[in-house]
């Protein structure tokens, strides 16, 4: 189980998250620090910090302009990926479904440098739900890291969804859907816990693990302390999705890399 740093972008800078509100989410001002000493609201320059503080070999990106529907930061792209030339991003853009990706980003995705994902928040309908391009093409030409991930966006009972036929489907099911349709990987993201600290809703992520045993799953919202990563990885996710935590300092590279979670 490794941690999966978090960005979430608006306006050109990276912000922190708070109890998924996105109004209240502020610019980025944290205890980690890179070499460079740089301002941490810089996409960029937080990309970097992410590389040679945390040795980051995924990281996630929201971009909240693209979610809320008031512009993009597809533009931005290219430099993050540029900042770290090992990693794999994983990219939420409020897309609708596989048909939905900017043309201009896909030689990224097919090289498996970024992996869209297909949030329930956003989906258009479940037929979105699938792999991009089609599985099998996928099999004969895509590295293993390449294709979609399934954004399993979580109200505290239920999912989040505007689609009617994606909100009438329970969690479980939607795992299970993503699996036969050729996905192989899922974000479990609880976000009325984003940017709290106070904990994992550990009983129904252990249901959920269950549920999808030919996913690879990744975990976020409310992780604060080493007990949430213990935990996740004795579960047997194989992510973590961590900002407030980095930001503030109740988890420190020390404390990560002790805990073999870097890297």
């Amino acid at each position: 189980m490794r941690i999966i740093p978090v960005i979430d972008l608006r306006d050109q800078r990276a912000v922190r998250g708070a109890s998924g509100d996105r109004e209240r989410y502020r610019p980025v001002a944290s205890r980690l620090r890179g070499p460079r000493e740089e301002d941490l609201s810089d996409p960029v320059a937080l990309v970097r910090a992410y590389g040679e503080e945390l040795e980051a070999t995924t990281i996630y990106v929201a971009d909240l302009d693209r979610l809320e529907g008031r512009g993009s930061h597809d533009a931005l792209v290219p430099r993050l990926l540029d900042s770290a030339p090992g990693a794999r991003f994983l990219w939420d853009a409020g897309l609708t479904g596989a048909d939905s990706l900017p043309r201009a980003l896909r030689p990224a995705v097919d090289a498996g440098r970024l992996a869209p994902i297909l949030a329930t928040e956003t989906l258009a309908s479940l037929q979105g739900l699938a792999p991009w391009p089609p599985a099998e093409a996928r099999r004969a030409a895509w590295p293993a890291e390449a294709g979609p991930v399934l954004g399993l966006d979580l109200e505290e009972e239920g999912v989040v969804a505007r689609a009617p036929d994606v909100a009438a489907q329970d969690d479980a099911a939607l795992l299970r859907l993503a699996a036969r349709r050729g996905l192989r990987e899922a974000i479990l993201l609880s976000l009325r816990r984003v940017g709290t600290g106070r904990g994992l809703p550990r009983e129904r992520l252990l249901r959920l693990r269950r549920e999808a045993p030919g996913l690879r799953l990744h975990a976020g919202g409310g992780i604060g302390s080493a007990a949430d990563l213990d935990f996740l990885q004795r579960a047997g996710f194989a992510g973590a999705l961590v900002a407030g935590a980095l930001h503030d300092g109740s988890l420190t590279p020390h404390r990560l890399r002790q805990g073999g979670w870097l890297g």
